[in-house]
């Protein structure tokens, strides 16, 4: 559409600011809603998150943000840019400015000239251009005409936001929970790559040792690195790693080693296996071996193969207890050299040596595998700490409880509270032990009534000691700790003189090393993963 005339013209200038001043009313209202409704969406969002463990609180601020700001623009652009019709347009301002359709009318002259005359469409435009002229836009259509309702109600909406994110949320310790369960195993699965890498540069052990070693080190990373890997997910895909590393430990190895190490210093006396000896002693058993099988009898004097079956005989008899297979063979070189049977000698030298090698490659193996176990078992107890540092107040109160129930019993196990050193001492401690025990007993409940949240100000156990002290009737100690004749009686109570009076002993001064001896133990022993879960958990709920 051209516009020729000037009033025309001018009608169109006043047309399109009235427009612009319509799309920016109208881009403040809809952006109002679309803030409305941006917010709503993070409301939602954050109702969720109360209900299941979603994101931490940080993300869900930041994607309520999002929403808000997605929201608002959105509706910022579809209020601006929404097509409007210059004709349809003109007929609303008509309506909203009074001009009696002289707006629309010029545009419909504009577009039709032929419906009027030439001089009847030029009186109308100049009259609807001074009509235009006249006009006040910000009485007409004035910019801000948001309703307070919905003022009110994207308030309402933003508060019950707020409050959602600013309220304590009980999901976010467990989404803290997974956060370091899912760090501790990360860092575990780094540490069993190392680990890998170890015994893989391990010069001491074969190409089969090897993949013996690695292949459950690598099936357990494997599963570390699923996604969405739970706490009890890790720790089985360790436990039964662990187990199969385990059944490649030789309990006679270490015996074994060190009997060898034993003989390399008889041997080490004769010049003729001096190297081997040495090699020995310092525990370099394929060295050893080399140097044993390469020694020629033959070339020795008859005063040299006495003085070597002498120290052949003596290195046997150190080897008796340890690996008696070379303890024998030694002994049959140390036979043909008193013979003077070069040849024999040397064929039991030669299966010496192999047998000192095949020792050598199984203490390796066992010594590899005890430390492949050790850094599983770290793994185990560093992933289980980190599952636990999101119990918060209820694993505090699970703890008191498990220590009143412990106070409650009085004696048996050391390590229920203190009373196992009052019942362990020097003949009188037992009845000290049920006497603090119950009064322990009775008191731990009292932390966990209704309405403490389970929590409670630290009270140092009073552990009582009669060694020196008075008083208290003598009680015999039966032969072993439950009481049954011909058992043995475990642990040993202090045996320094106490001053008499209360001893206070505080449980977290105490507890460290209760707990690292249990971890020690099940460790190090032959125990199934289930017995080894069961003692790390109950230790993990006494953390003080």
């Amino acid at each position: 559409m051209v516009f020729d005339n000037p009033h025309l013209r001018e009608l169109d200038d006043h047309l399109s600011q009235w427009l612009l001043r319509l799309r920016a009313r109208d881009a403040l209202s809809m952006a109002v809603r679309g803030l409305a409704a941006g917010l709503a969406a993070g409301l939602g969002l954050a109702l969720i998150a109360r209900l299941t463990p979603l994101q931490p609180v940080q993300t869900l601020i930041l994607f309520a943000v999002m929403l808000a700001l997605t929201g608002l623009l959105t509706a910022l652009a579809i209020g601006f840019f929404w097509p409007r019709p210059r004709l349809a347009a003109a007929r609303y301002f008509d309506r909203v400015f009074g001009l009696a359709e002289r707006t629309s009318t010029a545009l419909e002259l504009a577009a039709r000239p032929d419906l009027a005359p030439d001089w009847l469409r030029d009186q109308q435009w100049a009259d609807a251009a001074a009509s235009a002229r006249g006009v006040q836009p910000e009485r007409g259509l004035p910019l801000w005409t948001v309703p307070l309702r919905e003022l009110l109600l994207t308030a309402l909406v933003l508060a019950g936001l707020v409050a959602s994110l600013v309220l304590p949320n009980p999901q976010q310790a467990v989404l803290a929970q997974r956060q370091a369960v899912q760090q501790a195993v990360a860092e575990q699965t780094q540490a069993i790559e190392d680990l890998i890498r170890r015994i893989e540069a391990d010069p001491a052990l074969t190409d089969e040792q090897k993949e013996a070693l690695t292949q459950p080190l690598e099936e357990a990373q494997q599963r570390l690195r699923e996604p969405d890997l739970s706490e009890e997910e890790a720790l089985q895909a360790l436990a039964e790693a662990q187990q199969e590393i385990r059944e490649l430990q030789d309990p006679n190895a270490e015996a074994q080693a060190q009997s060898l190490q034993q003989a390399g210093e008889a041997l080490s006396q004769n010049p003729a296996t001096a190297d081997a000896g040495e090699a020995l002693a310092n525990g370099d058993f394929q060295q050893a071996a080399d140097e044993l099988a390469g020694l020629d009898p033959s070339q020795l004097s008859e005063a040299e193969r006495q003085a070597l079956a002498d120290q052949l005989d003596q290195a046997a008899g150190q080897l008796e207890a340890g690996n008696p297979a070379t303890a024998e063979q030694l002994r049959e070189a140390a036979e043909a050299l008193r013979r003077g049977d070069a040849q024999a000698a040397d064929e039991a030298l030669d299966r010496a040596a192999q047998s000192i090698a095949e020792a050598g490659q199984q203490a390796a193996q066992s010594e590899a595998a005890g430390q492949a176990s050790s850094q599983v078992a770290r793994a185990q107890r560093a992933i289980g700490q980190a599952g636990q540092s999101g119990q918060g107040p209820q694993g505090q109160q699970g703890q008191q409880g498990q220590e009143g129930q412990g106070g409650a019993q009085g004696q048996g196990q050391q390590g229920q509270g203190q009373q196992g050193q009052g019942g362990g001492g020097a003949g009188r401690g037992e009845g000290e032990g049920q006497s603090q025990g119950g009064q322990a007993g009775g008191q731990m409940p009292q932390g966990n009534g209704p309405g403490d949240g389970g929590e409670r100000v630290y009270e140092p156990i009073y552990a009582p000691y009669r060694v020196g002290g008075s008083g208290g009737p003598d009680v015999n100690l039966p032969e072993q700790g439950n009481g049954d004749p011909g058992d043995d009686v475990v642990g040993q109570g202090p045996t320094n003189p106490q001053d008499p009076g209360a001893v206070t002993v505080p449980y977290n001064e105490v507890f460290g090393g209760y707990r690292d001896s249990a971890y020690s133990a099940v460790d190090q022993g032959d125990y199934p993963p289930e017995l080894r879960d069961v003692v790390k958990d109950y230790f993990s709920s006494l953390e003080p």
